[in-house]
């Protein structure tokens, strides 16, 4: 039997993303149905087994290279940085896109921003209001890349809905959002994302990982994961945890695993940061915390991938009520409103630390439910029964 020809276009690490992460581990499941080759943007890739295991092109070295396929995958997410040249493809020859990001605000702002179109563009996807929108920061010379406030307005995410191609989400959510925009219903599928610990044998033992970042062992580590930023909640985060001490005699941490400067005023004995870690210690500092916690606001309409990891690894997780986040079993983690988030967070965590027979059966539950929902064969043979067209 012949095998088709798959072209994956995704970053990969050394770039920073949990779509570099995602697509590491998806690839290897695609590779059971497809011979694929990787299509990356101008750097080294980190994982050097990659080399051996797939043929790599550069784009800008193979622009050309779109149409010698079968199949074509684009991973796309917010960052210009990291998705510019995907954008560029996916617009030059449609296949599947893997649509990360609802919003493509930055994206897109990021792709056109200095091709003298960008104006023109905004009006093509949002109308004289999207033109209306951005009249205020540029009038004051302010870049629209910073101008965080305008991405939950302006998605900016039509141009390649329309593009011809099919459309992957990982939710409910996100499907609904790109309904009315693309043309065919049979071009979206909802697809989970895949599960993105296979090896538990490279965590790092607890005790070295702490002991390396003077963490006490005997303390009960609530963490979040990713870049901290505003949209993250870390602050309202940072509040409860601080409130939630005085209960149990500053016995708990709040340990953010990931860079970002933003709550640095916040940092002390019981508020602490990484920085920037590697996958293995990212994915050890999740094995090891006690509960994680990840809210988000506004939803750009992406999954967590570091959630998925947490429900994975079996950790109690504490989850914004909102967007991919609540279509979450209610069995496999505690949910909380943004419209009331300071009170329920802290009811929340005070649930959970008060009933280790409730963390315990959160874990049983996630785990379940990741290894049933989002395992790697699974995932993959739907991905290539929706590249081939079949029902």
């Amino acid at each position: 039997m012949i095998r088709r020809k798959l072209l994956y276009a995704s970053p990969f690490q050394p770039m920073a993303s949990g779509i570099s992460d995602y697509s590491e581990v998806l690839i290897y499941g695609l590779k059971r149905h497809f011979d694929i080759t990787l299509l990356i943007d101008n750097y080294r890739l980190t994982n050097k087994r990659l080399y051996r295991d797939f043929d790599v092109k550069v784009y800008k070295e193979n622009p050309r290279v779109l149409n010698s396929f079968d199949f074509r995958i684009y991973n796309m997410g917010n960052n210009p940085e990291f998705h510019g040249y995907i954008y560029e493809a996916a617009l030059v020859c449609p296949g599947l896109i893997i649509l990360h990001d609802v919003v493509l605000y930055y994206l897109t702002i990021g792709f056109y921003q200095n091709k003298g179109i960008l104006y023109s563009k905004i009006y093509e996807m949002a109308g004289a209001w999207g033109l209306h929108l951005i009249k205020r920061p540029i009038r004051c010379g302010d870049n629209l890349l910073e101008c965080k406030e305008l991405a939950p307005y302006l998605p900016l995410n039509s141009e390649v809905l329309k593009s011809g191609s099919k459309i992957m989400v990982h939710s409910d959510y996100a499907y609904q959002k790109i309904s009315g925009v693309v043309k065919e219903p049979n071009q979206i599928k909802k697809i989970h994302h895949v599960a993105l610990v296979r090896n538990e044998n490279s965590i790092i033992e607890k005790g070295v990982l702490f002991h390396k970042y003077g963490i006490p062992e005997d303390a009960l580590i609530l963490g979040s994961f990713g870049y901290i930023d505003q949209t993250k909640m870390n602050h309202t985060i940072c509040q409860v945890v601080t409130e939630l001490n005085g209960k149990f005699d500053n016995k708990l941490i709040y340990l953010m695993v990931g860079s970002g400067s933003y709550v640095d005023a916040s940092l002390g004995s019981h508020i602490r940061k990484t920085g920037y870690v590697d996958l293995t210690e990212f994915n050890s500092f999740i094995k090891c915390v006690d509960v994680v916690i990840n809210l988000r606001h506004p939803n750009m309409g992406e999954t967590s991938g570091a959630v998925i990891r947490a429900l994975g690894l079996g950790k109690p997780c504490i989850v914004s009520d909102d967007a991919w986040f609540s279509e979450l079993p209610d069995e496999v983690a505690i949910k909380v409103k943004n419209e009331n988030i300071d009170e329920e967070l802290y009811e929340g965590l005070l649930r959970l630390i008060e009933n280790p027979d409730l963390m315990e059966a959160l874990s049983h539950k996630a785990k379940g439910y990741i290894r049933r929902e989002h395992g790697i064969k699974k995932i993959s043979k739907e991905i290539a029964d929706f590249l081939e067209g079949a029902a």
